[in-house]
């Protein structure tokens, strides 16, 4: 728990205080002069269900509350795969992996391999503690087949929970297998680089349905036909699989399977109708509320809730502050916006203004009506001013290029709506939403507030500065909060006792037991958290060759090697950094020491006899030498991973459980949870 007020953010212009003086919400609320609390989420399944019941709990009729769906796309999947796939369909599961020389993905409709889950990995996070993954990448093709025929390296880092062999993944990891693998390996044959960017980037038991090619179609508007239902199915079966193997109670696992089997026919009948993957998911949601609570919660959809016809529409509709300010001010909405994406660190398109025409980050959702469905067309929009009038034109690749002329040049969205309005071109309406930063800035205007969970939206941070670079040119920047929900699962899991649960190889490496209670798992967790992050701070920094002697390090603290005069100013360093016999303690597995000193033990040899041969050693012991300190570098990149997925994971999953698993393990642990929930208020302080 946070002090009642705790700066998390500032800059030059302002602060973000995050606070919660009171456990009244409501008068918290009021206070702060906001008079409606609104909440979205792509996957209702995930962790909204809970989020949402927990904002409820607080708010119960005495105070507005408008969750509602947001209207996303169904995912970005890797659009390098596409000629390897083996089959011709539309959609395919994936795990959730970075990109850089494979394409990024980004999955909405998922679920996890029961309750626990790794999160990918950026491989920023690598360049954050100075480690290059390049270090590895670009031998990767020139040493991969040698690695994998050595049974004692391989060994070693399945041990680390890192399999190089697919084919049994899952085994090692104990989380799951790989998705596509066979799509996988004819790319990275093409593409080895591309390899080790996956493998040191990839989620754990983390897994989700996209569209194989690039699709500007929202969820309203994707129908489950019989391929998304055998792909949800399959999401469905793998979470009940994942949660049955990590509980080991037996009459608990009947438990889940009867809940399984529950949800399976809710699912079933809800898809004898055609429903389309937005309306089946509130449906879903609200079986499962209504299972828990007994009350029913109405969600809204983005483009329902945005959603204009006429001028009338527009008139009672108060979601175009950010819109309307770029079209006065165009210039400075393009320098605050950049700037703040850059603060931010985000890699999203900047926005440009070239001879009065730019393509601001809004997007139109056109309602249209085929064979009887609803669909909503996504549309990329751009604006030319001249001296004598405007052009609207939108365009996508599902979107019918259209270009709108306006007899007056389009100075505020008034001009802009109007002119969409009275072109007559779309009978069943539209919706105007900003892309992540502007649409979450509109919903966090005063009088609203948007709720998210805590660990939820990256873009929070960019909206602040993003403000604040407004308020230094633009006088009159409304207030702007943020409610953030703390559920806390990991702490709170003492609540199940001695319920045992069979933790997947990421965890169990540094938790130190394969099985645990959940009470015991509750009171330690922190703990081992901290000792990551600590052992990750001392190595943060280190050049490649440094890593040598940190090896040296590592194995002199386990007994397995003396101390070298050139290793130990290393180790002067890292107790400069406050070491303290971490590695000593830190859990390794044996197989991953014994190699460590095999290897160094055998480049010492080889560096001495190169020193003895002078100019006459072979080129052959260079190549050797190369070699071995491919491997220890290898090594520690696994370490890395491992220890970075340990620490992430287990922070951001204590914040984002999935719903729909901690139903499945128990329906009054999950309303327990949401009860427990910690509810703050983010606020951003102008200092201008």
């Amino acid at each position: 728990m946070i002090s009642c007020k705790n700066i998390i953010r500032e800059d030059e212009n302002f602060y973000t205080l995050k606070f919660k003086c009171t456990e009244d919400l409501v008068s918290l609320l009021k206070g702060e002069n906001i008079g409606v609390v609104y909440k979205g989420d792509q996957n209702l399944l995930w962790d909204a269900i809970l989020t949402d019941l927990a904002i409820y709990f607080r708010l119960r009729d005495s105070f507005p509350f408008r969750p509602f769906l947001h209207d996303e796309k169904l995912g970005t999947g890797d659009h390098r795969l596409i000629p390897f796939y083996e089959d011709n369909n539309r959609y395919v599961i994936t795990e959730d992996y970075a990109g850089k020389l494979t394409g990024a993905v980004y999955i909405n409709q998922d679920i996890t391999y029961g309750l626990f889950y790794g999160v990918p990995i950026e491989p920023s996070e690598y360049k954050n503690l100075n480690f290059q993954l390049s270090w590895i990448a670009d031998s990767w093709k020139d040493y991969k087949e040698n690695l994998r025929k050595d049974e004692e390296f391989v060994k070693a880092l399945e041990d680390l929970g890192f399999p190089l062999n697919y084919e049994n993944y899952s085994q090692v990891t104990k989380i799951g297998p790989i998705a596509n693998k066979e799509s996988l390996r004819k790319y990275f044959c093409r593409n080895p680089k591309a390899e080790i960017y996956y493998l040191f980037s990839k989620s754990l038991g983390w897994y989700g349905v996209v569209p194989k090619y690039p699709e500007e179609i929202s969820l309203s508007s994707v129908y489950i036909n019989e391929e998304l239902k055998r792909h949800l199915a399959k999401l469905f079966i793998t979470g009940v699989r994942g949660i049955l193997k990590q509980v080991r109670d037996r009459e608990k696992r009947k438990e889940i399977l009867e809940r399984a089997r529950r949800i399976r026919n809710h699912a079933l009948e809800l898809l004898k109708e055609e429903i389309s993957i937005a309306d089946f998911q509130i449906k879903m949601a609200n079986f499962i509320i209504k299972d828990v609570t007994g009350i029913e919660v109405y969600f809204d959809k983005t483009s329902e809730m945005l959603k204009i016809r006429n001028l009338e529409d527009y008139e009672n509709k108060d979601f175009y502050y950010f819109f309307d300010l770029l079209l006065r001010s165009p210039e400075t909405f393009a320098r605050a916006y950049n700037t703040a994406l850059n603060k931010a660190k985000l890699p999203l398109k900047r926005f440009h203004i070239k001879n009065n025409v730019f393509q601001p980050p809004y997007f139109l959702e056109v309602f249209t009506k085929h064979n009887g469905r609803n669909i909503l067309t996504r549309c990329n929009i751009e604006i030319k001013n001249t001296d004598q009038e405007a052009h609207i034109r939108l365009f996508s690749p599902h979107c019918s290029s259209e270009t709108i002329t306006s007899t007056r040049n389009i100075k505020n969205a008034r001009d802009f709506l109007t002119s969409l309005v009275l072109s007559n071109k779309f009978p069943n309406g539209f919706a105007l939403i900003g892309k992540a930063g502007p649409f979450m800035a509109e919903m966090r205007r005063i009088p609203r507030v948007l709720a998210v969970p805590e660990e939820g939206s990256k873009y929070a941070p960019m909206v602040d500065y993003f403000l604040g670079e407004l308020k230094k040119e633009i006088k009159d920047i409304p207030e702007s909060h943020l409610l953030r929900i703390n559920l806390n699962l990991l702490d709170n899991l003492r609540f199940l006792g001695d319920l045992k649960f069979k933790l997947p190889r990421f965890l169990s490496l540094y938790i130190g037991e394969t099985e645990i209670s959940a009470k015991e798992f509750s009171s330690i967790w922190r703990g081992k958290v901290e000792e990551a992050e600590k052992v990750l701070e001392l190595i943060k920094g280190l050049e490649a060759g440094q890593y040598f002697h940190l090896a040296n390090i590592i194995l002199w603290e386990k007994g397995l090697m003396d101390l070298s005069d050139r290793s130990y100013k290393l180790l002067s360093k890292l107790k400069e950094k406050g070491y303290n016999r971490e590695f000593q303690r830190l859990n390794l597995p044996e197989s991953f020491l014994k190699m460590l000193q095999n290897l160094v033990e055998e480049r010492r040899k080889i560096i001495d006899e190169i020193k003895m041969k002078k100019e006459e050693a072979p080129k052959e012991l260079f190549e050797e030498r190369e070699f071995l300190e491919y491997k220890i570098l290898f090594l520690f990149a696994v370490l890395l991973r491992s220890l970075l997925q340990f620490e992430k994971s287990l922070k951001y999953l204590n914040y984002r459980p999935y719903t729909i698993i901690l139903y499945l393990l128990s329906p009054e642990f999950l309303k327990e949870l949401a009860s427990k929930a910690e509810i703050y208020i983010e606020k951003v302080v102008f200092k201008i």
